[in-house]
């Protein structure tokens, strides 16, 4: 690793159609790339063929690990003022059933800053993303859909039409395809996403209620018809309803107004509903898929382009979201390394990704599966049994953490091979104020180091911190209720050398020890 990328870097200068990375697609993925890359100091175009931002909801929730991505990008707290925590979620078993009441806010989430589920509309998040990205002098080229792309070994380039007709050839060094589950970059790089039928059929609904139900919890029905979902949104009284409903014939369509919804939740819930306004709705028959691969040269594939599943659990945002941080700092250290070293770190987006996007869409394949079986018996024993289960505290335990994405880690790939490699660093409170996370450097590496008793803080301008920021934690931090013993990192391995993502590059009793793993995988 050449310790020099912590350096302030400034954009190549662009000569016209030319610039260090396209993103296409304009989604939360897209526009979390397109920040990312002016946060890192490269330059960037993002279009999109669409006129202008969805104005619908579409996914709706924002996970702990994602916060703690768009803490670090500097929007999060524009996510909390247009978002609202789940306070419980509460599983019935049918409207005759035994019920578990599961606090969200109580859970021992540990050591974050984002302690629960926030439900956000995609039409805010995305409002957020772009405002910070006209504030960082980007802007998306709306209306300007991708055409065609040559996957050269020095540059990528794009053919991109305007509304007009007016077309453009766009020389990028690299191009990020962020542009859905029927992507034209991946197709165009000969990428494949196989597409797995789950077998059933799924409505989304958002609509108003004044049902005397608590406005900041969630409700999930386990019964013999089906599952049902019903979601606390933002604005007063507006909920998200999610349902999965037989499979109509071919070629026809539900009606999903208020009398079917109504319906429907009076059945399934026992509840007289009452809807009214309705938004927006949705229906689809659910498939996973995930891409044979996320990169072809200078082409990268991220989100819905890379992976695509049922939204049970609420997970494809907040992937995306994080395939596009993990990625974008990659790219922006490259130049700063040798040829080998370079490639080495860019095969480990795939590596880090692609894996973490198998073991998501296996896992929600697994679940929507035993939701949505067909079998009325196997449904009407898992509304029996679910609930039993959610109420052990064990259970809601991992339910918080696993669902935040606090535990991902990346096991595999060529940064994996350091001690201590690929696991997110804690983000604990510290002594005196304030979190880890805060006292480490915003876009680039950072030691930490745990200190002994009575240790004084060690000389931080000596060269073998190789000039990057050190964080000295005192050593009576004591971890958080839940943490991963990591928080306060044992076994005598009390430094630890820490990725602009906020990942453990790798871990040690000293900077020499971690500085000799690191500099065989990435020689200066």
């Amino acid at each position: 690793m050449n310790t020099s990328q912590n350096a302030p870097f400034q954009p190549r200068p662009a000569r016209p159609g030319e610039v260090d990375v396209l993103v296409v697609g304009a989604g939360p993925t897209g526009l979390t790339a397109a920040c990312e890359a002016l946060r890192h100091g490269l330059s960037v175009r993002i279009i999109d063929r669409k006129q202008g931002r969805s104005t619908h909801s579409k996914a709706l929730v924002t996970h702990a690990r994602t916060l703690e991505v768009f803490e670090t990008m500097g929007v999060a707290d524009g996510m909390l003022a247009g978002g609202v925590p789940f306070a419980a979620l509460n599983a019935h078993g049918g409207p005759r059933r035994r019920t578990t009441r599961v606090d969200l806010l109580g859970l021992p989430w540990g050591d974050t800053a984002y302690p629960f589920w926030l439900s956000i509309p995609q039409d805010a998040t995305e409002q957020v993303l772009e405002d910070h990205l006209n504030r960082l002098g980007g802007a998306v080229e709306w209306g300007t859909s991708f055409d065609e792309i040559l996957n050269g070994d020095d540059q990528v380039e794009a053919l991109v039409t305007r509304d007009g007709g007016e077309t453009e050839r766009v020389s990028a060094r690299w191009l990020i395809g962020c542009d859905g589950g029927r992507s034209r970059v991946r197709d165009q790089v000969g990428l494949r996403l196989t597409r797995r039928d789950a077998g059933a059929t799924f409505v989304l609904a958002d609509v108003k209620s004044s049902v005397p139900i608590a406005q900041n919890e969630g409700y999930a029905y386990l019964d013999p018809q089906g599952l049902l979902l019903v979601v606390p949104m933002p604005e007063p009284e507006r909920w998200r309803i999610i349902a999965h409903v037989p499979t109509p014939h071919k070629g026809s369509q539900l009606t999903v107004d208020a009398a079917f919804l109504d319906e429907l939740i009076r059945q399934r819930s026992g509840m007289e509903f009452g809807s009214r306004d309705v938004k927006w709705t949705s229906q689809f028959n659910l498939s996973h898929g995930l891409a044979n691969h996320f990169r072809s040269g200078r082409v990268f594939l991220a989100g819905d382009a890379a992976h695509i599943h049922s939204p049970v659990g609420g997970q494809g945002l907040n992937t995306g979201v994080q395939d596009a941080h993990n990625l974008l700092w990659k790219l922006a250290a490259v130049d700063r390394l040798d040829s080998a070293a370079a490639e080495r770190l860019l095969d480990s987006y795939e590596a880090e990704r692609r894996d973490t996007a198998r073991g998501m869409v296996t896992g929600v394949a697994r679940v929507t599966t035993a939701l949505t079986t067909r079998r009325t018996a196997i449904r009407r024993a898992l509304g029996r049994l679910a609930p039993r289960i959610l109420a052990r505290p064990a259970v809601q335990a991992k339910l918080g953490r696993t669902a935040g994405m606090l535990d991902l880690a990346y096991s595999s790939g060529p940064l994996a091979t350091a001690p201590g490699a690929g696991r997110r660093l804690p983000n604990p409170e510290l002594p005196g104020g304030g979190r880890l996370y805060e006292r480490l450097s915003p876009a680039g590496w950072s030691w930490v180091v745990w200190g002994r008793p009575g240790e004084a803080r060690p000389d931080l301008s000596t060269a073998r911190w190789h000039g990057l920021p050190v964080v000295f934690i005192a050593s009576d931090l004591v971890a958080p209720a839940g943490a991963p013993a990591t928080a306060a990192m044992p076994d005598g391995k009390r430094v630890a050398l820490v990725r602009p993502d906020r990942y453990v590059a790798a871990r040690g009793s000293s900077p020499e020890s971690i500085g000799q793993h690191i500099l065989q995988e990435f020689p200066a």
